[in-house]
């Protein structure tokens, strides 16, 4: 069967749980007051007070104490955290006299062994005073337990060591089934390039530390610069020979060829040497050691003598060592550690697992490791989405399925039962589908044109692990007649998943699903919203993504808040703009992280905070057949960037936070968006309510990244502005009562240089130019706009699009749709969209407070209604 999506999705109570800083008007809209909704490092206990757990185990988790803050990865840590101690206890007992479970812990979290009974707990936690031992308890918080279908109950780590294999291998490959796992292999087209790349790699010379060309740092006056060239021009040295030792490992355990083994034990012994080396820099580097050299200690074991494990062992103990400092009591509690998440905990885990048995040091990383994985993972949210934006998605590939491959061999449980691999097979979806480029909605978006062979891999395997249909229809598709599509890139260090096909003996499930998919779908908890008009097919489909994230612009999410994008035949028209140099350079912080890059209001010519401080979020939705709905809240996304940890990025990359540079208060009191989608036309109305404490200016904004744009302001009504691809248009007519200076520019704020990005042989690519639009009102407390876009193929010769037209009673007819809104400065904000055809009854109306969607004649109510979080 298809996987369940239904075919409305609504949110329409009132919660029960607001936020202690948020207040209710007319019990309708929710106006938040909170700093942030999301938090660098985790502030609010879990489960939470008053809360429902129901799909899956409860997992203890809390903050860490006022004396243990938060520490940057990239520097050593203020406090000895092997002394850190503290105490959890639970019961039905409200008094917490009774029935008390009490557990001493060395990390801010607890996994209890088994689910605990239907019914009202109570729970606190407490830190112990490494002095005396007393403890200090939080208050005391309650939550209900309820069983659901197909809940989610992973073992506790004592059974998963209890079965951990004695021999090697034992992590990286099934050491009992190696003769099956040849025969079901040999041929096979993933076979075969392991193979081949393998005897490439026996006539082709290993690179070391002294062919790292760290001389190209030299030309930077700021150390920023000089660190992330360095570490880039590392990587590409000590990230290749990694991956060519993993093939031939991989080869031999395939073939059982000798030569291959032979050749991967030398490597190995040329890279002990390595480690400390003083051109070998960045984060990755402990992890990539500890990759090679215990996936040497696992696979090739039998052939390494008693001196080479020693050295090995030794390696792996000092690189284990360092990334557990790093991680313990501070990972259980980061918002999303991008390297950790992304690669360095999978390979801290296989290393972990490895070692059971041979290193004592071992067991207590093999047990952080599974118990930070049930608290955390694989999500970090439970509605699917990735919050981090697409294109560093794919990073992940490889940590979301071979970590829980791993628990699920060894343990017999299936950890693919987690109902978030459906969740994020249809994320995976919408956030590129087939044919398309990606959403937009995190950095480094730019540059992903089409959906890669490793995301058509990484839904081949949830498709095999869960028996998915959206996934197994997506890999179908892109493979389509070639089955050697989904090969390239099948050995990356992030995303390849070529050895997880060799070990994977299932099929694909076989049934159509893209075809029946809605065609929108929120994402509520990360903040994301896609529209498709057909999801088959790219090449028929206008699409429209949306952000406004409680997540703010941390990590490499951006401050796009109630910013949309869209598109026609897979296509960017109107698109976020700006290049992806580095983290935090000149340019990304003020072109690409930017509000000024996104399609979204600047107030006062300032735009939203960077951190989890300036936030969004979308309080309401609707998706039906006809016609689609979405609102978004960046009230509090706007100001003054007020985060310590992008205060500091940014006075390392020398660059001011400033009104001049576009941060500073603004009053913002309101900026609410609504979207309606109209139906599968193609036809989007953006309906934007904004109010300030005083007259403020307000520009709207619209780029484009791959032809300029076309401004007319021949009609007094509107602006319209014309994005287009070589196929393709996009049409926005944005109305206002203001009068709007309108401005157009190829120039980027800060310059586009790529300062960093050389190719091999040090040439360094120019980004090309994006192209900005804005539409400026005068001072005003109150502006309101109304937009319709038209997404549409190239008109054939001799016709036009269609162009809105005002009708005498004011509203706007475009095509069978009629829209009356409040535009004006006065009165509550409101509007009416439907279809005029007599046969429907389709339509979205907005009073101020409460939204009617009314489809074939079924009527919705929808009120604000605040996504569950708890970081």
């Amino acid at each position: 069967m298809i996987n369940q999506v239904a075919k409305i999705v609504l949110a329409s109570a009132i919660i029960s749980l607001a936020p202690v800083s948020a207040s209710a008007q007319d019990d309708a809209v929710i106006r938040l007051t909170d700093t942030c909704l999301m938090h660098e490092m985790r502030a609010t206990p879990s489960p939470a007070n008053g809360s429902v757990e129901a799909a899956r185990k409860v997992s203890f988790q809390w903050p860490l104490s006022a004396d243990c803050p938060y520490v940057d990865a990239h520097k050593a840590s203020r406090k000895d955290k092997t002394l850190l101690r503290y105490k959890l206890r639970y019961s039905t007992d409200k008094d917490m006299k009774n029935d008390v479970v009490e557990v001493e812990t060395r990390w801010p979290m607890f996994n209890p062994d088994s689910d605990l009974a239907a019914g009202t707990w109570y729970w606190q936690h407490g830190y112990v005073v490494p002095d005396d031992g007393s403890v200090i308890w939080s208050p005391v918080f309650s939550f209900t337990v309820e069983n659901a279908d197909g809940k989610f109950l992973p073992p506790a780590y004592k059974e998963i060591r209890a079965k951990v294999p004695a021999a090697h291998p034992r992590v990286y490959v099934d050491g009992s089934t190696l003769d099956a796992f040849r025969t079901r292999n040999a041929g096979s087209i993933d076979a075969e390039m392991y193979l081949a790349e393998a005897e490439k790699l026996l006539t082709t010379p290993m690179k070391s530390p002294a062919d790292i060309k760290s001389d190209m740092a030299a030309k930077f006056d700021n150390e920023m610069k000089r660190d992330q060239m360095i570490t880039r021009e590392s990587r590409r040295v000590i990230d290749r020979e990694e991956q060519s030792l993993d093939i031939l490992v991989r080869a031999y355990i395939l073939s059982q060829d000798a030569r291959f083994a032979d050749e991967a034990i030398k490597r190995a012994g040329y890279m002990l040497e390595w480690v400390g080396d003083k051109n070998i820099a960045g984060d990755f580097n402990y992890a990539t050691f500890l990759s090679v050299f215990t996936t040497v200690y696992d696979m090739l074991n039998d052939r390494l003598d008693a001196g080479m494990k020693g050295r090995l062992e030794d390696a792996i103990r000092t690189s284990g060592a360092a990334m557990y400092k790093g991680f313990n009591n501070r990972l259980e509690n980061h918002i999303a550690d991008n390297h950790v998440w992304q690669m360095t905990l999978r390979i801290f885990t296989m290393g972990a697992f490895t070692m059971l048995d041979h290193l004592p040091e071992a067991e207590e990383w093999a047990e952080y490791a599974y118990n930070v994985w049930l608290s955390r993972f694989p999500g970090l949210n439970t509605d699917g989405a990735w919050h981090n934006g697409d294109s560093y998605f794919a990073v992940n590939f490889r940590t979301l399925i071979e970590v829980p491959y791993f628990y699920s061999r060894i343990s017999g449980f299936d950890f693919f039962s987690d109902p978030w691999y459906h969740a994020n097979a249809l994320y995976t979806h919408y956030a590129q589908p087939l044919g398309s480029h990606a959403s937009g909605q995190g950095s480094a978006h730019v540059d992903k044109v089409k959906p890669h062979a490793t995301r058509a891999g990484y839904m081949d395997a949830i498709a095999k692990m869960t028996g998915d249909l959206v996934a197994a229809d997506y890999t179908r598709g892109f493979i389509g007649k070639n089955p050697k599509a989904i090969l390239r890139g099948a050995t990356g260090k992030s995303s390849g998943l070529e050895w997880f096909r060799l070990q994977c003996d299932r099929q694909l499930p076989e049934g159509q699903a893209l075809a029946s998919l809605p065609m929108g779908y929120i994402f509520p908890e990360s903040g994301l919203a896609v529209f498709n008009t057909n999801n088959e097919r790219a090449s028929r489909s206008a699409r429209l993504t949306f952000r406004s994230s409680p997540y703010g612009s941390t990590s490499h999410a951006l401050a796009n808040q109630n910013s949309f994008n869209t598109y026609y035949a897979g296509k960017p028209i109107f698109y976020s703009s700006g290049h992806h140099t580095s983290f935090t350079d000149t340019h990304s912080l003020l072109c690409e992280r930017s509000a000024r890059a996104h399609n979204t209001i600047l107030v006062d010519g300032m735009g939203q905070r960077i951190g989890v401080e300036g936030y969004g979020w979308i309080p309401r939705y609707y998706v039906g057949e006809k016609i689609g709905y979405v609102l978004g809240d960046a009230s509090n996304a706007y100001g003054p960037v007020t985060s310590s940890l992008w205060q500091d990025r940014a006075k390392k990359a020398e660059v001011a936070l400033t009104p001049e540079n576009g941060w500073d208060e603004v009053g913002l009191k309101t900026f609410r968006r609504h979207i309606i989608e109209l139906g599968k036309t193609g036809m989007s109305v953006i309906y934007d309510e904004l109010e300030a404490d005083q007259p403020r200016t307000w520009s709207y904004l619209l780029h484009t990244v791959l032809n300029p744009m076309d401004v007319d302001r021949t009609n007094p009504a509107f602006v319209r502005v014309t994005g287009k691809t070589d196929v393709a248009k996009s049409d926005a007519f944005i109305f206002s009562t203001l009068e709007l200076t309108c401005d157009t520019t190829s120039t980027f704020f800060a310059p586009a240089d790529n300062w960093l990005k050389a190719d091999a042989n040090g040439n360094f690519a120019k980004n090309p130019d994006h192209w900005h639009f804005s539409a400026t009102t005068p001072k005003s407390k109150v502006c309101r706009f109304i937009t319709i876009i038209n997404s549409y193929p190239n008109p054939k010769e001799g016709r036009t699009a269609p162009v809105p037209q005002v009708l005498k009673d004011g509203s706007i007819k475009l095509g069978r749709w009629n829209i009356k809104a409040n535009i004006t400065t006065e009165g509550a904000p409101s509007f009416i969209v439907k279809n005029t055809t007599p046969e429907e009854n389709v339509r979205v109306e907005y009073d101020g407070e409460i939204t009617t969607v009314i489809e074939d004649g079924n009527e919705y109510e929808l009120i604000d209604d605040l996504p569950t979080l708890e970081i």
